[in-house]
């Protein structure tokens, strides 16, 4: 049976590949496995155990959030009660900006954080090269930076936002849109605008990526309805994760029942446009329309109806979509443009901004639960930096209990040089992945690991 990688990784059996090796050749050891609701691993003083968490919510902000629970040592459950093609992930732009969401103090570090997670899965790859997507790591295909240029009247604006990727830049004369079609058709007035790149994500490829990581990580998913948070599993879990979004309505009646939270309604139009490269965003008051390439579609947008329910895409809403296009986007863009869908759906927003806190007082069961939904259109703007600051809350709650993993925070990570450091232990990421894989594949193999590439260095015993 196989062993969770996790624990090998982590340190929980600190021995090099080739003392486990020797000894299991010496021994016929049998790798056994043990149950992922606590009970202790084998090498592990009696007593500790590995800490459990339950994932309310499988949309993009809960499975980030799972897979970073899991990297810091945590056994995960995600508990969800929509299939993936339901999520309002799945029909997302997936595209990193900071859209129809509050607070920014708090989101602009969550999407910076999340920036550089993007880029650093896509760098990973040894033939990354701008422009390209990285096939090495699951998901990594969905993945690819693009120019974006969205339009503003900037008087309007702060001069710099706090979620300024590094390369953002002011946008010349030449490169503003049809300003005259724009005001006699809609009356809008465009002073200026952006220039930047950034992460364009192919939501529905991403999230089975996302999933598929968690359960090859170990992780359970379990499809059903909750009447309360109580009701997640597992029920010995330390921590539950609330990442639900409009399930915690109180229109619901289950969940947190929130009554901050709201639906701002989207629809979109998926069209034939493959000579659009570019991202083109304009956001003013009274008009919104913008442009995503994806690799099979465009995806032309869009609408945001505030405390609206219906999710049935309108046709007149269509055609109006398609209009603004035509005026917005560069002359011609839209002239042979093919339609290939229509979807809407609820984006979970929040008056005063997402959610992200420990909650006072622990479930019905005495589970310390912590909250993450309300992110309005900014789900994958803020989805890893998000997921961080979870797994660290999740820490301060367990930090008192004999566990058997003992996991760097996430803001111990060295960014200089991508390490991670546990106590007077430095492995750098790359070595660690690359022990995690050959550890994978040995238990796979029932048990007896393959000796390494030589070309492939792993982590040394310190």
């Amino acid at each position: 049976m196989a062993m969770p990688s996790s624990a090998l990784v982590s340190g929980i059996l600190p021995l090099s590949h080739r003392r486990v090796c020797a000894r299991r050749r010496r021994q016929r050891v049998v790798v056994a496995s043990w149950s992922s609701a606590g009970a202790t691993p084998p090498g592990v003083p009696t007593g500790t155990r590995k800490p459990v968490a339950s994932v309310v919510g499988a949309g993009i902000v809960g499975l980030t959030t799972a897979l970073r629970l899991q990297e810091a040592g945590f056994d995960v459950t995600v508990t969800h009660a929509e299939d993936e093609h339901d999520l309002v992930s799945h029909g997302s732009g997936g595209f990193w900006f900071p859209y129809l969401v509050e607070n920014m103090d708090r989101v602009g570090p969550w999407a910076k954080a999340t920036y550089d997670a993007f880029l650093s899965e896509m760098r990973a790859s040894p033939f990354y090269k701008p422009g390209s997507v990285n096939k090495d790591v699951p998901g990594g295909e969905c993945v690819r930076m693009r120019d974006v240029l969205v339009f503003d009247d900037l008087p309007r604006r702060p001069p710099v936002p706090n979620w300024a990727p590094p390369d953002m830049r002011k946008l010349g004369t030449d490169e503003l849109p049809p300003l005259d079609d724009l005001f006699d058709a809609y009356g809008v007035h465009i002073s200026g605008g952006w220039g930047f790149r950034a992460p364009v994500v192919e939501m529905p490829g991403y999230l089975r990526a996302l999933r598929q990581r968690v359960a090859d990580g170990g992780g359970k998913f379990e499809k059903r309805q909750l009447t309360s948070l109580t009701d997640a599993a597992p029920h010995n879990a330390d921590v539950v994760v609330n990442c639900a979004g409009l399930g915690n309505h109180e229109r619901h009646g289950r969940l947190a029942r929130d009554p901050a939270l709201y639906p701002i309604r989207g629809q979109v139009v998926k069209v034939k446009a493959p000579h659009v490269q570019q991202v083109f965003v304009a956001d003013l008051d009274g008009f919104t329309s913008y442009a995503i390439p994806r690799g099979d579609c465009v995806i032309i947008g869009g609408t945001h109806d505030d405390d609206e329910w219906d999710i049935m895409p309108d046709r007149d809403e269509a055609e109006a979509i398609m209009k603004r296009a035509a005026a917005f986007l560069p002359r011609g863009y839209m002239d042979n443009a093919e339609i290939l869908g229509h979807w809407s759906g609820l984006r979970p927003a929040r008056r005063g901004g997402a959610r992200l806190e420990l909650d006072d007082e622990p479930d019905g069961k005495g589970r310390r639960v912590v909250h993450c939904y309300g992110h309005g259109g900014a789900g994958v703007t803020c989805s890893w930096g998000c997921a961080d600051e979870v797994v660290n809350i999740c820490r301060e709650c367990v930090k008192d209990t004999p566990m058997a993993v003992a996991r760097p925070r996430v803001d111990d990570r060295d960014q200089s040089n991508n390490a991670v450091r546990t106590g007077a232990d430095v492995r750098s990421s790359k070595s660690a992945q690359i022990l995690k894989d050959w550890i994978l594949k040995s238990v796979k193999k029932g048990g007896v690991a393959p000796t390494p590439k030589p070309q492939e260095p792993l982590p040394q015993e310190r």
